[in-house]
Parts: C-alpha cells; sequence; structure tokens
C-alpha cells in the first residue's frame, strides 16, 4: 500500500527541528574557502573548523538546513539558495575510503570483496561489531551498539577520511536505529517507529557556533529521531544530511554474505560497458484509481524524461502487459535500471487498473517469484516507489495481519532485500521503504514522498554513477525541496554496495 496526499499533509505537520542557525564542518589541514579571495591557510593538526562565513548573507540563514556532503564536498546546505561549499585538503589523514562493518565471524568471507575493491583503487578496511564495541581502534562511544556504530563512523571520518560505508548484517544482526513519530488519534498517542540507516549518515548537525555530534535524540530522553504533531511533544533536532555514503547488505548467515560478494564481484568486472546496461524497465499502473492523474505511469514516463541516454521497456496496464511473465522476461534480458511505482508489501507489489473503482490488484509480483530469476550479472538497480518492500524486520506477525495463516514464528527477507541476495540474479542494489510510504503526485510532476525521492535519485544518477553519491543526492535534493518530511527520508533505505 502507499499513503495518499491527505495523509501526506499530515506527517508533513510532523515537521523536524532543523538547526535554525549555520556553520562549517570540514575536516582539514589546508582549507581554500570556494568564493573567497583569501589564501588558504595552514592548520598544523586536524581539527573541526566552525566560523561564520562572509558568503552566507542574512537572507541566506533563514533558508539554513544542515550540513553534509554536497557534490562530493562539505558544505553548508540552504532550502533555496543551494550550498556554501569548502574544498579541503588532508594531509595524510586519507587512510581509507571504505570501511566495510559486519559480525566478526563474517570478517573472513568479505576479505575477497576487500580485495577487489582495493584492486581497483578503493582503500577498504573491513572491522568487526565487537572490534568496534571493544574500542579495538577508538575508543568506546555511545549508549547503546546503534549509537556506538556512529561514533565508530564519526572517528572513522575524522582519523581515516573514509567516505563510504557498507553496513554488512540483516535487522537482527546489525542494529537499525528506530525513528520515532509520533501523533493523536482518538486522544490517545499512537507511536510509530521507522527503521532507518539514515542515523548512521548523518553524523554532525550545527549547534551554537559548533559542528556537533548528531545524537538524534536531542532531548535526552533515550528515545531518537522524535517528531511530534501539533507541537504535542519536543522534536529532536536532527539535519537529516548525509555525511557520509551509506548502504546496507542486510545478510542473515555467512553463506549469504558469500554469494552477494561473489556477486558484487562479478558484476563490476563485468557490467561495465555492457550494451544492456542501457535499457531501463517501468512498471506501473494506477496507483490511486480516480484521483486525478495515473500516478503509476506518470512517474514511469517523468523518470524516462530524466534518463537520457536509456531505451525503455514499459511494463504498464495501458500496454497490456502488466503482468509476472512480462517482468520476468525483461529483467532476463538485463537492464541497467528498474523503476515501480504503485503499492507495496513486505512480500512483493501490486498496482490497480486505470480507473478502477473496484480496486482490483494487478501486475502482483511476488518474492517466490524472484527465485525464478536466472539473470545472472545483468542486474539492475531497483528503485521501488511503493510501501513496505524494504521492511527488514519483516516476520509472521506481517503475514498473520494479512489473513496469512502462520502456526510458527519466524523472520523472513523481505522484498527489496530478496531481490540482491538471489545467487543467480535479481538485482545488484535496490532502494525501498522500512514502513509505509506516501505520496504526492499531480499533472505538474512528483512534489514530495515516495514520488519526488525517486525523481530525485533519477536525477542524482545524472551528475554521477557511484550508487551511494546517487542515494546521497536524492537525499539532499529531497530535504532541500520537501523541507520537514523526515519520514520519507528516514523510511527509504539502499541495499547494495554504496
Amino acid at each position: 500500500m502507499k499513503w495518499s496526499v491527505a495523509l501526506m499533509a499530515v506527517l508533513i505537520a510532523f515537521s523536524s527541528s532543523f538547526a535554525g542557525t549555520y556553520g562549517i564542518h570540514h575536516p582539514t589541514d589546508a582549507v581554500q574557502e570556494s568564493g573567497s579571495a583569501d589564501e588558504s591557510t595552514y592548520i598544523p593538526e586536524m581539527r573541526w573548523l566552525s566560523e561564520e562565513h562572509p558568503l552566507i548573507s542574512a537572507e541566506q540563514v533563514e533558508h539554513y538546513a544542515g550540513v553534509g556532503i554536497s557534490e562530493g564536498k562539505r558544505a553548508v546546505i540552504m532550502y533555496e539558495n543551494g550550498s556554501v561549499s569548502y574544498d579541503y585538503f588532508s594531509s595524510g589523514n586519507d587512510a581509507y575510503d571504505l570501511i566495510i562493518i559486519a559480525p566478526d565471524d563474517w570478517k573472513d568471507s568479505l576479505a575477497p570483496l576487500q580485495q577487489h575493491k582495493e584492486s581497483h583503487g578503493i582503500q577498504t578496511m573491513v572491522v568487526g561489531l565487537n572490534e568496534i564495541y571493544g574500542g579495538t581502534y577508538f575508543s568506546v562511544q555511545g549508549r547503546d551498539d546503534a549509537e556506538k556504530i556512529k561514533y565508530f563512523i564519526k572517528n572513522a571520518i575524522e582519523e581515516w577520511g573514509i567516505e563510504y560505508v557498507m553496513l554488512v548484517g540483516s535487522y537482527y544482526r546489525l542494529p537499525m536505529r528506530n525513528a520515532v513519530h509520533i501523533w493523536e488519534d482518538r486522544h490517545r498517542l499512537v507511536t510509530f517507529a521507522i527503521p532507518t540507516d539514515l542515523y548512521y549518515a548523518d553524523i554532525y548537525r550545527y549547534e551554537g557556533g559548533t559542528i556537533v555530534f548528531s545524537t538524534w535524540d536531542t532531548n535526552g530522553n533515550g528515545v531518537y529521531g522524535e517528531v511530534y504533531e501539533d507541537g504535542l511533544g519536543e522534536n529532536d533536532i536532527i539535519d537529516v544530511y548525509p555525511d557520509v555514503y551509506v548502504g546496507r547488505l542486510a545478510c542473515e548467515n555467512e553463506r549469504i554474505v558469500r554469494n552477494t560478494v561473489e556477486k558484487i564481484i562479478k558484476y563490476e568486472n563485468k557490467a561495465y560497458g555492457e550494451e544492456w546496461f542501457k535499457r531501463m524497465i517501468l512498471v506501473g499502473g494506477d496507483t490511486f484509481p480516480g484521483w486525478g492523474v495515473v500516478e503509476g505511469e506518470f512517474m514511469n514516463n517523468f523518470v524516462a524524461d530524466i534518463m537520457k541516454g536509456f531505451s525503455f521497456y514499459r511494463i504498464q496496464y495501458s500496454q497490456g502487459n502488466l503482468n509476472a511473465v512480462e517482468i520476468e522476461k525483461a529483467l532476463e534480458k538485463g537492464a541497467g535500471f528498474l523503476y515501480y511505482s504503485g503499492h507495496g508489501f513486505p512480500y512483493g507489489w501490486a498496482t490497480y487498473a486505470i480507473d478502477d473503482e473496484n480496486e482490483t490488484w494487478v501486475g502482483r509480483y511476488f518474492t517466490p517469484y524472484i527465485a525464478a530469476l536466472f539473470n545472472g550479472y545483468r542486474l539492475p538497480v531497483i528503485f521501488l516507489d511503493a510501501c513496505l518492500t524494504a521492511k527488514l524486520d519483516f516476520n509472521s506477525s506481517d503475514l498473520r495481519e494479512d489473513g496469512v495463516p502462520m502456526p510458527i514464528n519466524a523472520t523472513f527477507p523481505c522484498f527489496a532485500w530478496s531481490f540482491v541476495r538471489h545467487p543467480y540474479g535479481g538485482a545488484i542494489a535496490t532502494v525501498g521503504a522500512t514502513r509505509v510510504a506516501f505520496t504526492g503526485v499531480d499533472e505538474e510532476g512528483p512534489h514530495w514522498g515516495a514520488g519526488l525521492l525517486a525523481a530525485s535519485f533519477f536525477e542524482a544518477y545524472q551528475e554521477t554513477d557511484i550508487l551511494g553519491e546517487v542515494f546521497a543526492g536524492a537525499q539532499e535534493a529531497y530535504a532541500n525541496n520537501a523541507p520537514g518530511d523526515t519520514f520519507t527520508l528516514q523510511e527509504f533505505i539502499l541495499l547494495g554496495d554504496p
């Protein structure tokens, strides 16, 4: 399912407390301030600079949003005025580009991926969770395991110069942060938890003239990322802009680690320059029959206009081919991207026929179908503009709620991750929502929610082909264009190598 425009208004009311002032942050030894005539200033030891900058006018301060990576540089980001960026040059602290964080007993199985990355010039470090919790590299900070991991990433940025973080482990093997949104329903407070990896990417925020670690718990009550509707409580202050590029391989066991590592290596060695990569699969129907535009197909076409240089295979209700067989055929031929816009579940997707008042599901494609895919290394990146497809905490109770008898309690791989973990094909990476999504689309285009994030993702691809940077670029653009909506940014995660 996907929430509609009407419910979006409720969620936007949960506007998070962005920092209300401005500053810069960059780890540096010598700094050249972009746009300034000043000479570079030599700073003998690593430290954080935090200062007002003459390029930021009083008018721009009103539009201050946050600090993060913008176009590959650490920057002050404004809603309407772009960003004021700072080039920095480090001296001897760029030890690693990528850190891979995983359970300790998986480190040997990740060694081939480390070697592969380094053979391509990407300096890589594999770090075990117990090494983080035990202080092997840096002194331990943090109140729980998730915060200890986040502090480790902060230290790795400052001491090693890392830009990319790969988290390896399922929801139950490597913790996610649950951000909390709270609203009132029939005179009682409803608490809604969103598992998110944005927590690990949003390392810093600006406060009172200083760049500080972003705890996502500024009121100190042990509840993270709190956003209340209509002032019902004190919001936590977060800026939502990523400071590192983060992706997750949600592996449940070591066998899946080995399979996924082999899949990534084969893809990176073989896919570049292949003709099939310039194909894109577009899947959609009428997400909300009778609401105006045919949302799914409209968004398919909207994204197609963005993706220059690609040919398109449309699997849509209006084409008469919206079925599982056509989806499988298209994937078997290979494609660089697949974009689906419609309804989603932890175990699949489905949408509606155009103007179907009875709302009968069409185009159903479920997790078991993925096992029949044998597309080898011809793997797309899939963006799932839908609800729940990346619900990494998917379990028996979800199926019972949907009327499926489940006599035992068990956990299951969610739909989005199932594409990536499939050893004989599927996808190289997916972007999906861990919870119910919403969207706002009309004849002018997407304005908020999943549709706008999807469009931002494919627009970001026009600037870079590094997946983690594409996803972070989409997050930055979304935060600029839909300020206050932390919900969408928190629930969409990247399942794949950043």
